[in-house]
Parts: C-alpha cells; sequence; structure tokens
C-alpha cells in the first residue's frame, strides 16, 4: 500500500470494545471507535479541536461547562458533536456505538489528552468492573 492509500490499524481493544486508527495521506489520521453498551470513554481534552460522528447507536455525550456544571446531549447516528481544544468531554453508551473522532488540523502524533480527575476515575473504574 503506498502513502496515498488510507490504511487501518487497531491500537487498543478491552472489555469497552476498540479503538482503530485510520492513517490518512498527509501524515493526517482519524480515529474509528467501537463501544459497548453500557461502557463509558474519555473524561479528557484534547489540545485540538475535534469532531465526534456517530456512525450507528446512541450515546449520551457529557461535556463540562465553565462554571463547572454539567452539559448533557443524546447522540444518535448521523449526529456530530463539536468539541473545542480544551473542552472536557465523556460518552456513556446507551448501545453498542461505532464513531469517528477527527482532530481537526493536527497530524498524526501532535494532539494530546488532557485527563479531568473526576470523570477520568470514573472511566477507568467502570472499565475494571
Amino acid at each position: 500500500m503506498d502513502s496515498s492509500s488510507p490504511s487501518i490499524k487497531m491500537v487498543s481493544s478491552d472489555a469497552r470494545g476498540e479503538i482503530y486508527v485510520v492513517t490518512l495521506p498527509g501524515d493526517r489520521e482519524l480515529l474509528l471507535l467501537h463501544s459497548v453498551a453500557g461502557t463509558l470513554r474519555g473524561g479528557h481534552s484534547h489540545d485540538v479541536d475535534e469532531v465526534v460522528t456517530v456512525l450507528s447507536g446512541e450515546l449520551v455525550y457529557h461535556k463540562l461547562e465553565k462554571g463547572g456544571g454539567e452539559q448533557l446531549s443524546m447522540l444518535r447516528a448521523g449526529e456530530t458533536s463539536f468539541n473545542k481544544a480544551g473542552e472536557v468531554h465523556m460518552g456513556e453508551f446507551i448501545t453498542d456505538v461505532w464513531l469517528t473522532e477527527w482532530k481537526i488540523a493536527a497530524h498524526k502524533g501532535t494532539w494530546s489528552n488532557k485527563d479531568y480527575a473526576p470523570w477520568r476515575e470514573k472511566v477507568l473504574a467502570h472499565a475494571h468492573s
């Protein structure tokens, strides 16, 4: 496969599902996540903007508001969420879900996560229960 063709690789698999990295031309990447009903993911922010697109299923999407409150929204197949850089978010999967995460204007390996301890602890505790 040449560098102008996308490639896909599973990078994580656990009781919550799998995470794949789709490497795109221009050293870009798209994340493809499969999450199992009843699980949590996230509890963090990124240092770049991102768009989450639900391909199938439904989840409750949690976002931390500036004043410390929590915004909840139901996301279903075909719907998206825009997360600004630094915006804390977490997914609560009602059904099995397939979704993509596109880190806008970021090349592979140039972005990072910052955990939000109260939510990240929930995610990790839930992953081991």
